[in-house]
């Protein structure tokens, strides 16, 4: 937990401005496990309840007590190499155009398998099988003797001319102070782009970094500092016979290239011998579900630091027109509620489920139909059965309570205006009531603050906070 906070606070003192402490950063952990003679890769600390939850994925195949960290030319820079529990996503705080502020997954071995982010790293049928004994990496760039990798996944090959001279290897654009060090990456030979080859690095020039939060003129890569450009960055460069915008070669004559406007994560205006052209780019790696002009998408894979590497399916068979949004996570298409869980850190599977009446559009806050309850809260869609009739809890004034309810088994927590309910069980209902003054639920087993829900046990209330009625 201590290498974890120094790790999140020097992270967020690299970015001037919104250095703060450790335990002030929402995030998420995930841990390699012994199970059986196997291994599980597991949630496992979440500050602030960051909501990444997933089933324990199970690796019997792969060895526990050899599991240990491949060689990495930049890994020293935080911590020792011997650490293998260091993945984690983290909320973003300095910038509105992320979801997550930042993330860390390293590669890992036991010597016969190469794992990431929880998965056994398999490469296409068509493509050399991954070779663990030459297996290197330079933060998410990595790469065996046959093959180029990034996040998890072969992405080029690795021979000729596109092969990888690790001893010159060195981060040439994006930003390394925000955690990107493998954005674009040159060696002796060669320029690479999220793990793809792009050229030869002879000649080549980083035109500019320009962030998404335009705080900032565009500069050269030389003097591009996080005070000036924090957030997602578009990367700008070319070499003698190309231009490339975020490792896409652009239609351009790069000799007679001039920018006349550059709109980050957007768009890009530009000149040359043939004219004025526009180039639009970028994706909506923000929202999970897009309702666009003639198709709906979906986020499968949550975007890095770069802010448009997310992963996006169309929903087929939907009509935008009818489709809604119901808040970040959730929608409803006609008698259909859409919903994601979590399979991996990162990747999600659509959960899609029907609605007791196809004519019930859901609300924000409490949606009612007969004894079927959608509570459609901040983050996500909760739906419960309840045992008979719903009934508010009355105040001692007799007004009934807009926050505390039951049924004939369980207690109910409902607030429209934070955007959660809970249910609770209690082991005498009918000795179940609301306190005077501050109408708190009290219960045999304990209090729960009318604000937020939190229990409190009688064993941990004093003699003020055994409230009567």
């Amino acid at each position: 937990m201590l290498r974890k906070c120094l790790y999140l606070t020097s992270l967020m003192m690299l970015i001037p401005g919104v250095a703060q402490a450790c335990s002030g950063v929402s995030y998420s952990a995930f841990l390699y496990q012994k199970s059986g003679n196997g291994t599980k890769y597991v949630v496992g600390e979440s500050r602030d309840d960051y909501n990444i939850h997933f089933p324990d994925i199970l690796l019997p195949q792969v060895t526990f007590s050899q599991l240990r960290r491949v060689p990495d030319v930049i890994i020293h820079r935080f911590d020792s190499p011997k650490k293998i529990n260091n993945d984690f996503i983290m909320a973003s705080v300095y910038s509105r155009e992320l979801k997550h502020g930042g993330w860390r997954f390293d590669w890992l071995t036991d010597g016969q398998h190469i794992l990431w982010a929880g998965k056994i790293v398999q490469n296409p049928p068509d493509a050399p099988k991954v070779d663990a004994a030459t297996f290197r990496a330079y933060g998410r760039f990595a790469a065996d003797k046959d093959s180029l990798y990034f996040d998890g996944e072969r992405t080029d090959d690795n021979h000729g001319e596109k092969q990888v001279d690790f001893a010159s290897l060195q981060s040439v654009g994006g930003i390394p102070e925000a955690q990107d060090d493998a954005d674009v990456l040159k060696d002796s030979h060669n320029l690479y782009y999220r793990g793809r080859w792009i050229s030869s690095a002879k000649g080549y020039v980083i035109l500019g970094v320009k962030s998404w939060e335009q705080n900032g003129p565009i500069r050269s890569r030389t003097t591009c500092d996080t005070r000036y450009n924090p957030g997602p960055w578009d990367t700008l460069f070319r070499t003698p016979t190309q231009v490339f915008l975020n490792g896409k070669a652009l239609p351009t004559d790069p000799d007679s290239f001039a920018i006349v406007r550059w709109m980050p994560g957007t768009l890009l205006i530009y000149r040359d011998k043939n004219g004025t052209h526009r180039y639009a780019f970028g994706k909506n790696c923000l929202d999970t579900f897009d309702i666009q002009k003639d198709k709906v998408t979906w986020i499968t894979r949550d975007a890095s630091t770069s802010g448009d590497d997310c992963r996006i399916e169309t929903l087929e068979g939907v009509d935008p027109e009818h489709f809604t949004r119901l808040n970040d996570n959730a929608a409803q298409y006609k008698d259909s509620l859409y919903q994601f869980t979590y399979r991996s850190p990162l990747d999600k599977t659509l959960v899609v489920t029907k609605i007791i009446d196809p004519e019930l559009q859901l609300e924000r806050g409490l949606n009612q139909y007969g004894q079927r309850l959608y509570f459609v809260g901040r983050d996500d869609v909760q739906t419960f059965d309840t045992v008979g009739a719903l009934v508010w809890l009355k105040k001692t004034d007799g007004t009934p309570s807009d926050t505390f309810a039951r049924d004939d088994r369980y207690l109910y927590f409902i607030s429209d205006s934070m955007g959660e309910m809970a249910r609770m069980e209690t082991r005498d209902l009918d000795a179940a009531y609301l306190s005077k003054g501050n109408h708190d639920l009290v219960t045999v087993e304990g209090n729960y603050d009318w604000l937020n829900n939190h229990f409190t046990p009688v064993s941990e209330l004093d003699g003020e906070g055994l409230s009567s009625e």
